[in-house]
């Protein structure tokens, strides 16, 4: 008999949507756009956010299990994380009892100018800022009016914050290339020197079709017994028709060699400019070389009603709660363990392009051995 290595006793990557309330309606989003309407669930939970008591006993857990699980990372997502009322308290909680965390936080930016003084000195550790294009005639028909002008200025008003305080995050532009704004890319590296930017991040849109969803939908609800309909909001293929592929790829190569102060990360990493310029076509399932998602056994995500799902991407891989129960116990509960059972054996066909994925993550290799490899 193998004997497999023992899971974390918490997972070193923790995401927390800490709410779903957001002030901007971006096309790509798989929550307020194009696309969003298919998904049914939102109307119910809008209102939903982190409580100040669930927070805390998230970050306490992580804190408890630190020494044993190696440096922890923290993520705040929403929604619009700045829209939740305690955000700053929030921030403040996870860096006092757990200093050496890794905090970010992903954010619109339209809102940064009101909590830039505050974020810094409750020590938040990266900002990324999510912009769609290198200009308001590119970003604002995607992410709304006024959008790309409040999102520079929220940025602005951090840099300086952080400038008066003699420290300050880590400040990341977050560009998701999509049909709309492709063409834009080698702009947005610009755009991230202009503003003394020095990282940008790149994601390719993650995107599924009806029949990929359909197809997926069995394997998910044996796992989680609820039904499986939250990748229909990611059904966004008509927003990325008008991709040329050799186009794409020469403006990936372009991006990740024309400045010596950007740094340009383009997801998913593993994967060069070739591969990934075939993304939005048919043939990506066939240059996919990851055969499970090793998320499962090293991350997770907690919702704003404590819901615990296995895939980010995707709200209704529901695992468990932690109204109850602790999310150690969640981690390792039958349920969590079906689910990784289940993608060990392999990937279902919205998992991929799904930009989770191909995360970089190290994970013992053991842990996530398919039946026939142990």
């Amino acid at each position: 008999m193998v004997h497999l290595p023992l899971l974390p006793v918490v997972p070193r990557h923790v995401t927390v949507f800490v709410n779903w309330a957001c002030n901007l309606t971006c096309r790509e989003c798989w929550m307020y756009g194009d696309s969003s309407a298919e998904s049914t669930w939102l109307a119910e939970v809008k209102g939903d956010q982190v409580s100040i008591e669930m927070w805390t006993a998230i970050v306490d857990e992580l804190a408890a299990a630190e020494d044993g699980v190696g440096k922890t990372y923290l993520t705040i997502m929403g929604g619009e994380p700045l829209m939740h009322p305690d955000l700053v308290e929030l921030v403040r909680i996870a860096k006092t009892r757990m200093p050496d965390c890794n905090l970010d936080m992903s954010t619109n930016a339209t809102l940064l100018p009101r909590f830039a003084d505050k974020l810094v000195e409750a020590g938040i550790d990266d900002v990324y800022v999510s912009i769609d294009g290198p200009t308001a005639e590119v970003n604002n028909p995607i992410r709304g009016r006024k959008s790309f002008e409040r999102a520079v200025a929220g940025m602005q008003a951090l840099q300086e914050a952080s400038r008066k305080a003699g420290k300050g995050p880590k400040i990341a532009l977050n560009f998701v290339v999509t049909g709309m704004n492709y063409e834009q890319l080698p702009d947005m590296v610009r755009m991230a020197e202009e503003y003394g930017i020095d990282e940008l991040t790149v994601g390719l849109a993650s995107y599924f079709t009806k029949e990929e969803g359909k197809a997926s939908r069995a394997a998910f609800e044996d796992v989680t017994g609820r039904p499986f309909l939250s990748w229909a909001g990611y059904c966004n293929e008509h927003q990325h028709a008008n991709i040329d592929p050799d186009k794409l790829e020469q403006l990936l190569i372009e991006a990740e060699s024309m400045s010596d102060k950007v740094e340009v990360l383009i997801a998913p990493t593993r994967y060069d400019a070739k591969a990934k310029s075939r993304f939005f076509t048919k043939d990506w399932r066939g240059i996919v070389r990851d055969n499970t998602c090793m998320k499962l056994w090293a991350q997770t995500t907690v919702l704003p009603n404590g819901d615990v799902i296995s895939c980010t991407t995707f709200s209704d891989t529901v695992m468990g709660n932690i109204k109850g129960s602790s999310l150690r116990e969640v981690f390792h509960n039958d349920t969590y363990g079906r689910m990784r059972e289940t993608i060990r054996e392999g990937l279902q066909p919205i998992c991929h392009r799904c930009c989770e994925l191909n995360m970089d993550i190290d994970v013992d290799p053991a842990l996530y051995a398919t039946a026939a490899e142990r």
